[in-house]
C-alpha cells in the first residue's frame, strides 16, 4: 500500500517576499502534489510579480515512485524533483543553487512518477 509523504515548497518573489506551500502527496504514479486548498495545483499570484521555486523538503522519498514532474500552465517544463535528494535531512537539496523561474499568474502543478 502506498504511504503518503508530507513536504513544503518554498517560494521566493520579484519583491523578495517568500511563501511557504504545505503539500501532500501518495506514492503512486501520476498523482498530484495536494496543496492546502485540496487541489492538486497552485496559481501564483498574479500581481506579485514572477517568482522562483527556490527549495523543496520532503519528509520521505517514497518507494513507488523516487521523483516528481514539474508543470507550469499545463506544460512540463524538463525539471525533475528528485526525491531523494531533497529530504529535510539534507543540508543541500536541489534547487538551493538553481531555482526554478515561474512567471506571474501562472498554475504550477507537480506530479509523481517513478
Amino acid at each position: 500500500m502506498a504511504t503518503a509523504f508530507k513536504g513544503i515548497l518554498k517560494v521566493r518573489f520579484a519583491n523578495g517576499a517568500t511563501r511557504m506551500y504545505p503539500v501532500t502527496m501518495s506514492d503512486v504514479t501520476t498523482q498530484s502534489y495536494i496543496f492546502p486548498d485540496g487541489t492538486g495545483d497552485i496559481n501564483i499570484p498574479s500581481g506579485s510579480g514572477a517568482c522562483q521555486l527556490f527549495d523543496v523538503i520532503l519528509s520521505a522519498a517514497g518507494a513507488d515512485t523516487t521523483q516528481a514532474k514539474v508543470f507550469v500552465n499545463g506544460l512540463d517544463t524538463g525539471v525533475v524533483i528528485l526525491n531523494a535528494a531533497n529530504l529535510g535531512t539534507n543540508n543541500s537539496r536541489q534547487f538551493a543553487g538553481t531555482p526554478i523561474n515561474i512567471e506571474a499568474g501562472a498554475k504550477l502543478k507537480i506530479v509523481q512518477y517513478t
